[in-house]
C-alpha cells in the first residue's frame, strides 16, 4: 500500500520516513473527514439515514445481511419481501462487496446494526475515497499537501460529499484507483499488471452495490483506452504494443465482475423494473431516452461547480479553490501528459453528466451496451470531479514550485469582484439573495489570490513558504467545503423514520410470536419502510425498484393471499370484512388476521384421492426450506414461494425437477407415502460468477508478481 500511495518503487523512497509520512497523511485525512462530518461522528442528534430510500430500503438490507453473516450464512435470497427475491441479483444490497462484509461482521444490538456503526460506516467510505484519491495524486508525483487537497476535494465536496446512498458512494470511491492504474499504463509503468489492476478496480465498482456510476466509468474508460491504443501519435504499429494491455484489462474486469454481473443478468431477465416511467420495464425493454433527459445534469448546472446551490439531480460543487487550481494546471502544464489525461477525464465526465445537453449522448445511449439502463447521467459528474481534484493537486504543485500565477490571481480577482458586485446590486435594490454561499466563495477567491501572490513572490527559494502556502490553500478549501456541507436530518423529529421504527417494534414482537408459516401485508402509508426485511418477518410487500415478473402479474388478484399465505394485515383499518383485529400497537396501528388463510402449503392431485395428506414445515431459512409430506396418493406438493431458476429440490435425498405451479409458485411431484422435500437456493450464476472472479483475482496476482519480480531482477530495466 505504501508504494501505491507514494507512487514510487525505489528503495530510498520506501524508507521508514516515507512510511511514517504516509501514515501521518492517512491519519490526517481521517481526522479531516471525521471532523467535517462531526454531526455523525460526535453528535447524536443527526443522521444521514432519514432519506426515503435509505430508511425504506438500504438500512433494512444492511440489517438483514448482517444478521445472516452472524448466523454463518451468505445472504443470497431475501425471503422477507414480496414472497422472496434473489438478493445479489438486485445489485443494490452490495452482497458481494468485501468492504460491506466488515460492516456485517460488527456487533449487533437486538438484531440490528447500531446507528453509530452505520454513521462511521458512511464516514469511513468518504475517508477511503479521500485515501484513494490521495494515492492517485501521489502516484502523479504531487506533493503531500497537494495530494491531501486533491483527496479532500474528491471526498468532501460535489457528488461524493453530498450523496447519501452508501452503495452509490461505494461504487464512486474506486474511480481514483481505476485511473491510478490506467495512468501507469499510460506512462508505460508495468503496463500488463497495471492494466490488470485497472480492470480489477473497475470490477470492484460493479461489486459495490449500484450500476449507474460503474457504467459511466466504463464508458469513459472505453474512450480513454481507445485514445491510448489507437489515438496517440507513437507510430503506425504502436497499437500492437498497447492492444494486449487493453485485452488484459477487459479480461480481468470481465472475470472479476462476473460474480455480480451474472446474478444481475439472471434476475433482470426474470424481473420487471421501475425506471422513471409509469409502467415497469422488462429486461428487453430500453429505458426511454426521455428518462435520461430528465435526469441529466444539464448545462445550466455548470456554474454550480463554483457557486453552491446551483444543481440539478447531482451536486457538482467543488469550489473556487479547486477550479482555480485545476485551470492553473491546464494553463501551466498542458504539455504534460498527465495534465492532458486528467483534463480529458474531467471534460469527459462533465459531458456524460450533461446527458441530453451533450449532442453525442444520444448516440452513446443508443449504441453502447447497458448505458440505457443507467438512467441517471447526472451521476457521471463524479468522474469530472475526480479529474478536477487531480488537476487541482497538480496546479497547486506547479504554483508551489514557482510557476507564474499572475493570470490565476487576476482571474480570481475578476471572479470575486463580479460576485460581490452582484451582491452589492441586490443590496442597493433592497432584494434579499437566496443564500450567501456565493459571497463566501468570493471572499475565499480574494484570499486565495492573496495566498498565491505571496506564494510565488520569490519562486523556488523558500521551501518553508511552499509548505505554508499549501496549508493555507487547504484551509481555504475547507472553508468553502464547510459552507456548502451536506444537510443532515435530526433524529428528534416526530415524523422521522427513526421515531416510526421505534414506535412499531411491538408489532414485530407480536408477529414473531405467532405460530406457523405465514406472511403479512401493511398499509404503505403507515409503514413505508421494508418492515419485514428490517425485522426478519416474511412480508408480502415492501419498497423495491424491481420485482419478479411472475409475482408482479398476480398483484391484486383474489387468489394471491391464498397462494402466499397473507394471513395478517398491519393498518388502521381492515382491507376486507373477514379480517379481525388481534393486536393494537402503541403507535396506534392494529394487526388484523384473516381466519380464511392457512399456511401457503398444499397438495394437488391429478384425480380425486380418498385419503388426507399431511404437510409439515421442518426448516424455514432464507436459502433452505424443508418439508415433511405424508401423501395419501401421488400428486404435487406446492409451496407458496416464487419460482426462480436458482432453486434446487431434493426428495428423500434425490434431486428432482421443480415445477412452476399456478404460473408463479413452486412445487414438486411425489408418490404416495412419507417423503422429505428439501429446497436449497444454489444459483448457478452466483457459483459460476464466484469461480470466474477467483480466476480474475489469480490472473491479476500472477501478472503483478511477475512484473514485480522483473523489477527486482532488473531494477534499471
Amino acid at each position: 500500500m505504501t508504494n501505491a500511495i507514494d507512487g514510487v518503487t525505489s528503495p530510498s523512497r520506501s524508507s521508514w520516513r516515507t512510511s511514517w509520512r504516509t501514515l501521518a497523511a492517512l491519519l490526517f485525512l481521517l481526522a479531516v473527514t471525521a471532523g467535517f462530518y462531526w454531526k455523525l461522528t460526535i453528535s447524536r442528534e443527526y443522521t444521514y439515514l432519514e432519506g426515503p430510500d435509505l430508511a425504506i430500503q438500504v438500512r433494512p438490507w444492511l440489517d438483514y445481511q448482517a444478521r445472516e453473516f452472524h448466523a454463518g450464512r451468505l445472504p443470497l435470497w431475501d425471503q422477507y419481501e414480496w414472497g422472496g427475491q434473489p438478493l445479489a441479483g438486485q445489485v443494490q444490497p452490495g452482497t458481494f462487496n468485501p468492504l460491506n462484509w466488515i460492516l456485517f461482521a460488527m456487533p449487533l444490538e437486538r438484531g440490528h446494526i447500531p446507528i453509530r456503526t452505520l454513521h462511521w460506516y458512511w464516514v469511513l467510505i468518504h475517508w477511503l475515497g479521500a485515501v484513494f484519491c490521495y494515492a492517485l495524486c501521489r502516484s502523479l508525483k504531487a506533493g503531500v499537501w497537494a495530494s491531501l487537497l486533491g483527496g479532500s476535494i474528491f471526498a468532501l465536496t460535489g457528488f461524493v460529499g453530498h450523496t447519501d446512498w452508501p452503495q452509490i458512494l461505494m461504487s464512486s470511491i474506486w474511480i481514483p484507483l481505476v485511473l491510478l492504474f490506467f495512468a501507469r499504463v499510460f506512462r508505460g509503468e508495468r503496463p500488463r499488471s497495471s492494466a490488470a489492476m485497472c480492470g480489477a478496480a473497475l470490477a470492484m465498482q460493479f461489486l459495490s452495490g449500484h450500476h449507474q456510476v460503474p457504467v459511466f466509468t466504463a464508458v469513459l474508460m472505453g474512450g480513454l483506452w481507445a485514445w491510448h491504443v489507437f489515438g496517440r501519435p507513437q507510430g503506425v504499429s504502436a497499437w500492437k504494443q498497447h492492444l494486449p494491455h487493453f485485452l488484459c484489462f477487459v479480461a480481468v474486469f470481465g472475470l472479476m465482475s462476473a460474480v455480480q454481473v451474472l446474478p444481475a443478468v439472471e434476475y433482470g431477465k426474470q424481473a420487471v423494473r421501475w425506471a422513471g416511467v409509469p409502467e415497469p420495464l422488462h429486461w428487453n425493454q430500453k429505458v426511454p431516452f426521455s428518462v435520461h433527459a430528465e435526469y441529466s445534469l444539464q448545462a445550466r448546472s455548470i456554474p454550480g461547480m463554483v457557486i453552491p446551490g446551483i444543481s440539478l439531480h447531482a451536486n457538482p460543487f467543488v469550489g473556487i479553490v479547486a477550479m482555480s487550481l485545476a485551470l492553473a494546471a491546464v494553463g501551466l502544464g498542458w504539455r504534460q501528459r498527465n495534465v492532458r489525461l486528467f483534463a480529458a477525464v474531467a471534460l469527459g465526465g462533465l459531458l456524460l453528466a450533461l446527458g441530453k445537453d451533450f449532442p453525442l449522448y444520444r448516440l452513446i445511449y443508443a449504441t453502447v451496451p447497458m448505458v440505457e439502463k443507467a438512467r441517471f447521467p447526472a451521476m457521471a459528474v463524479v468522474l469530472a470531479q475526480v479529474g478536477v481534484a487531480v488537476l487541482a493537486a497538480q496546479g497547486l504543485e506547479a504554483l508551489r514550485a514557482g510557476s507564474r500565477s499572475k493570470f490565476v490571481v487576476r482571474g480570481l480577482l475578476v471572479f470575486s469582484g463580479a460576485v460581490l458586485a452582484i451582491y452589492a446590486g441586490l443590496a442597493i435594490l433592497h432584494r434579499e439573495p437566496a443564500n450567501y454561499g456565493a459571497a463566501t466563495v468570493a471572499a475565499v477567491a480574494l484570499a486565495l489570490a492573496a495566498v498565491l501572490a505571496w506564494l510565488t513572490r520569490v519562486p523556488g527559494r523558500e521551501p518553508g513558504r511552499a509548505r505554508i502556502g499549501g496549508a493555507l490553500v487547504f484551509v481555504l478549501f475547507l472553508i468553502e467545503a464547510v459552507t456548502a456541507a451536506p444537510r443532515l436530518a435530526r433524529f428528534d423529529r416526530r415524523d422521522s423514520y427513526a421515531h416510526m421504527m421505534e414506535s412499531q417494534q411491538d408489532i414485530a414482537a407480536f408477529l414473531r410470536a405467532e405460530a406457523g408459516w405465514f406472511r403479512f401485508e401493511v398499509d404503505d402509508t403507515e409503514i413505508p419502510y421494508n418492515f419485514g426485511v428490517f425485522y426478519g418477518i416474511e412480508q408480502f410487500g415492501g419498497g423495491v425498484s424491481s420485482m419478479l415478473a411472475r409475482v408482479h402479474r398476480i398483484l391484486g388478484h383474489d387468489e394471491t393471499p391464498r397462494l402466499f399465505g397473507i394471513r395478517y394485515r398491519v393498518a388502521r383499518t381492515p382491507s376486507n370484512a373477514a379480517q379481525v383485529p388481534v393486536f393494537q400497537s402503541r403507535s396506534g396501528l392494529k394487526v388484523y388476521r384473516d381466519p380464511r388463510i392457512g399456511e401457503p402449503l398444499w397438495t394437488v392431485h391429478p384425480s380425486p384421492c380418498g385419503g388426507a395428506d399431511g404437510l409439515r414445515v421442518v426448516t424455514r431459512l432464507p436459502e433452505v426450506f424443508a418439508i415433511e409430506a405424508d401423501m395419501a396418493c401421488a400428486g404435487q406438493v406446492v409451496a407458496g414461494d416464487p419460482w426462480f431458476p436458482g432453486w434446487r429440490a431434493w426428495v428423500d435425498g434425490r434431486r428432482v425437477r421443480i415445477l412452476e405451479a399456478e404460473s408463479v409458485v413452486r412445487g414438486v411431484a411425489l408418490d404416495a407415502g412419507r417423503h422429505r422435500i428439501e429446497y436449497r437456493f444454489h444459483p448457478g450464476s452466483g457459483y459460476w460468477g464466484a469461480a470466474l472472479c477467483a480466476l480474475g483475482i489469480t490472473l491479476t496476482a500472477c501478472l503483478w508478481a511477475r512484473d514485480a519480480r522483473g523489477v527486482i531482477d532488473n531494477p534499471h530495466g
